[in-house]
């Protein structure tokens, strides 16, 4: 009896080691490319114009489809996007339902504590719009006693509540699902004003310019990155690689030129300056 405790015991030790080794054997590079599959499966906020959206044919379009179509060309893979809602789609790429957000996300210091964010590939920062029949807000204090639009968990959102206590402006923030639902609201009179990033707002006022206007400056610099799963430097080296080749080939231009009628994509300010 005492032999076969001490076989069984022998055994359980062996399997003990071999299993703590073999996880201090793993490392960066060890990891699971993301892209073995053929695959490059991407997340995206399909309200969010002109960067992701549905056309009157429920065609999924906008800057960054192009840009991934490109992108997923460029790395010799398929493409599959998911739409998922903005104030979910951080924890579905931790929960690794997809591979990549690809949905206008701003490079900030505190994402990237939680997430590997890929050099940018479009410069961005947040600007206050106003309707063309109100007096026009140029600065955050104007903004005192009126409502403004924000989508929930955005950059903006998160500016706008840090900028009111910091300037204790008594401004009353209203969080939208969708930055679509928002300014449907401030064409409807339902909000006052609108903090979004520079592209979204500009584009809004080239598609109606008798309802809205960008009225601020640019309130910060925070230019847009493909984000993916913390620790995975490998593939976001890749991603990297093909950024810059779709800047030298100006595939880049081409897609901005489409969407913003301007190059947003060359001579990108790399100094963040957020507010959150």
């Amino acid at each position: 009896m005492k032999s076969k405790v001490w076989i069984g015991l022998t055994a359980v030790l062996i399997l003990m080691c071999t299993l703590i080794f073999a996880g201090c054997g793993s490392s960066s590079g060890d990891q699971e490319d993301p892209l073995a599959d053929g695959t490059l499966s991407v997340a995206v906020d399909d309200t969010y114009l002109p960067m992701e959206f549905r056309d009157n044919q429920n065609n999924l379009v906008g800057f960054d489809i192009d840009f991934a179509n490109a992108l997923g060309k460029d790395l010799g893979v398929k493409v599959e996007f998911q739409t998922v809602a903005w104030d979910g789609i951080f924890n579905g790429l931790n929960s690794k339902q997809y591979d990549a957000i690809i949905s206008s996300t701003s490079i900030t210091p505190e994402r990237q504590k939680g997430f590997n964010q890929t050099d940018p590939y479009i410069s961005n920062g947040i600007v206050i719009v106003s309707r063309t029949d109100a007096t026009p807000v140029t600065s955050f204090e104007q903004l005192d006693g009126k409502t403004l639009g924000a989508q929930i968990e955005t950059s903006a959102d998160i500016a706008a509540k840090k900028l009111k206590e910091e300037k204790k402006t008594n401004v009353t923030i209203k969080e939208f699902d969708a930055m679509l639902d928002a300014f449907s609201a401030l064409e409807g009179k339902q909000i006052d004003n609108v903090i979004t990033d520079v592209g979204v707002g500009e584009y809004y006022a080239a598609q109606q310019p008798d309802v809205f206007s960008v009225t601020s400056s640019t309130l910060t610099n925070e230019p847009i990155g493909i984000t993916v799963v913390k620790g995975e430097d490998d593939f976001t080296k890749k991603l990297n690689a093909s950024i810059k080749k779709l800047r030298e080939n100006g595939t880049l231009s081409e897609i901005s030129n489409k969407w913003f009628k301007k190059d947003m994509t060359k001579d990108i300010d790399t100094n963040l300056n957020i507010i959150e």
